[in-house]
């Protein structure tokens, strides 16, 4: 018993200290955001005081919120639920009118705006209109992140948007293809060789990041990857540690650089896959950002892809009622209480508090 006393005082000042170490990075974010007037920065700032008193009330509201305006894609990547035929919700793609519907509501506070989920959101015809809508009201900062395949150089340049990511699989059909499967790489390349020369062209303020889906099969052409995107004329091009949901797939697909890993290599060597670090009941992302499924239900995160935390419906409800609501503030005291038994959270290490653009 004294033991067992011990461990949960242990926990609670590993808690304490957790959100003290979190809330000093999120002042660090949001004071100098403040003084500059930033849209967004005062609720960053309150919704850091409820993640100081772990509270299931948000003062603030949501200042980063992701939209899925599609769960369809071209692709079928085998680790993504989308690409697997795993993802178990309804195909659909969201209309303009549903998206601006859903940005009227959440506008007023949202400094950025993840445009992507479980889908690839170019192939919603309206996705160039979302963009330029959400800027057009105001939003400082929208992000995408794409396959490649099926974008418009022109129509993305133009749409107004912050920044893009394109993923690649590899730097040759082979190696693109084992888990780009359905993609032409030559395609890819092309669309983003475009896309930068017209961003440059028109003097665009639009960051373009090429992104690299680091796995075992292609870790040798990481700097043939760095080398090409230089040349190309690309911003920083990024190495993505890759994500798996099975030890299977991580057996087959993780690179041998460990470094890369965002799983606990003991642990997975002992046929467990668990994340490197474990937050102590605790997420701050939670207290900052809002997450919406294609149809307009509200999730409590990006981890939650099946949609099996459903907390409301921003299309058919107001933003309060949802992110102060019942459902959302019961799966923050769950969190806070016992994060271990939540499924989406197993395999997630957290994440920090949300920057401000």
């Amino acid at each position: 018993m004294a033991d067992s006393g011990k461990l949960r005082s242990f926990l609670r000042r590993s808690s304490l200290l957790y959100r003290l170490v979190q809330a000093k990075r999120a002042l660090a974010i949001a004071i100098p955001a403040l003084l500059r007037g930033k849209r967004g920065a005062r609720d960053h700032a309150a919704a850091t005081l409820s993640l100081l008193t772990r509270s299931s009330r948000i003062i603030g509201r949501p200042m980063n919120v992701l939209i899925e305006p599609t769960n369809v894609c071209n692709l079928r990547c085998p680790v993504c639920e989308t690409g697997a035929g795993l993802l178990g919700r309804p195909a659909g793609m969201m209309t303009l009118e549903q998206f601006k519907c859903i940005i009227d509501k959440v506008s007023e506070h949202t400094n950025t705006l993840m445009f992507y989920f479980m889908g690839e959101p170019f192939l919603n015809k309206d996705a160039y209109a979302m963009i330029r809508y959400a800027k057009d009201r105001g939003i400082p900062f929208v992000a995408t992140s794409t396959n490649g395949d099926v974008v418009d150089p022109e129509k993305l340049v133009d749409s107004g948007i912050d920044e893009v990511s394109f993923q690649i699989g590899g730097m040759t059909q082979e190696t693109h293809g084992t888990y780009r499967i359905g993609s032409d790489l030559a395609r890819v390349l092309r669309n983003l060789r475009e896309t930068v020369r017209l961003r440059d062209e028109r003097h665009r303020p639009m960051a373009i990041y090429p992104g690299f889906i680091l796995m075992k099969h292609n870790e040798h052409e990481v700097e043939i990857f760095r080398k090409a995107m230089a040349e190309m004329g690309a911003d920083e091009a990024a190495v993505i540690d890759p994500l798996v949901r099975t030890v299977e797939q991580g057996e087959k697909m993780l690179p041998s650089d460990t470094t890369h890993w965002v799983y606990a290599p003991d642990a997975f060597h002992q046929g467990l896959l668990r994340p490197r670090a474990k937050p102590p009941n605790e997420c701050p992302w939670i207290c900052y950002t809002l997450t919406v499924h294609v149809n307009g239900d509200v999730v409590p995160c990006c981890r939650d892809t099946k949609g099996e935390e459903v907390v409301g419906n921003i299309l058919r409800q107001d933003l309060e009622e949802i992110w102060n609501g019942d459902r959302l503030r019961a799966f923050r005291d769950r969190l806070h209480k016992d994060q271990s038994g939540i499924r989406i959270c197993r395999l997630c290490s957290a994440y920090g508090p949300s920057p401000i653009r």
